[in-house]
């Protein structure tokens, strides 16, 4: 089987796999509600990941560097068979005769009533599949566009509209690295353009905060919402977030993907939320924290959970 053959077969397979993933997790998921929110981020991680290697194997298993066309399901009969048939026409036996219990309407119930439909699906498959390949590297490059026009949209954020906070606020967010063991050096702004904190960066992150939390939080809240952001730098959630991104990217047709992927986000949140109330040890202090930043954000704004790691 050629590499285009072979992308494809992996790209149609993918959508009983993928589907099939997303229902382990889903089952994973109510048996560990009652969990930390970090073992159920580790399953839903773990079950993009699968996604990715899964049809990546498929299309190396099928893949054949002789060119072969070969179909990936063995429907041919032993060679013998076709003598026995012959032999089996001209000397008819009583004890193979049909039985009254069956008739030719029940071929397609049988086993090879149903290799007979699978062939059929395969033939009408085979000769869509180097469209199939095409329209799916075609949605790789628009998308692929979008999100380096978001990275590139990130990374001027670090320099539009921001600058220095002041220095009380630096030491705050030193305080909170030592305490968090973030041993990497990380900038604090004020930004004109984000409603809400972010990270930006992996390896010289930069904590964005808008003007408003400067203003409207008190000094308590803004700690508790910095240590938020620093729970995203000490866990690498920004590399993460690139690698869920492309993921998202290379398998956009298949809707289990974009599930599993937005829960990654949400566990992700739900982490840096656990280490944050297990650093500053008091609940209702982060709750009020997050409600008055939503509180802050522009009217227009959409009222949906705010992620920090931007990709």
């Amino acid at each position: 089987m050629n590499a285009t053959s072979a992308l494809g077969w992996a790209l149609v397979h993918f959508l009983w796999q993928g589907a099939a993933l997303a229902l382990l997790l889903l089952v994973g998921l109510a048996i560990t509600r009652k969990a930390a929110a970090q073992v159920r981020y580790t399953l839903a991680l773990m079950t993009l990941a699968a996604m990715l290697i899964v049809p990546l194997a498929t299309g190396i298993v099928l893949y054949d560097p002789r060119g072969s066309s070969a179909s990936p399901i063995a429907l041919e009969p032993p060679a013998s068979e076709p003598e026995q048939t012959v032999s089996s026409a001209r000397s008819p036996s009583p004890s193979l005769s049909p039985s009254p219990s069956t008739n030719g309407t029940d071929v397609a119930s049988t086993p090879l009533g149903t290799v007979d439909r699978v062939a059929t699906l395969r033939e009408l498959l085979t000769p869509a599949l180097p469209w199939l390949v095409i329209a799916w590297v075609i949605g790789v490059v628009l998308l692929s566009v979008r999100l380096g026009h978001g990275w590139l949209s990130a990374r001027r954020l670090r320099t539009t509209g921001t600058r220095s906070t002041a220095e009380s606020l630096q030491q705050m967010l030193s305080r909170l690295a030592t305490r968090m063991r973030v041993s990497r050096p990380v900038r604090l702004l004020e930004s004109m353009l984000v409603e809400v904190p972010a990270v930006i960066g992996w390896m010289r992150p930069v904590i964005l905060v808008p003007a408003s939390a400067l203003t409207g939080l008190t000094p308590q809240q803004l700690e508790v919402l910095l240590a938020h952001e620093l729970a995203h730098v000490r866990r690498y959630d920004y590399v993460v977030n690139l690698v869920q991104c492309a993921i998202e990217t290379l398998l956009f047709y298949h809707p289990a993907v974009w599930w599993v992927s937005r829960r990654v986000r949400e566990e992700r949140e739900n982490c840096c939320d656990d280490l944050v109330v297990e650093l500053c040890g008091d609940r209702r202090l982060y709750a009020a924290a997050l409600v008055e930043m939503e509180r802050l954000r522009p009217p227009a704004a959409p009222r949906a959970p705010w992620r920090s790691a931007r990709p």
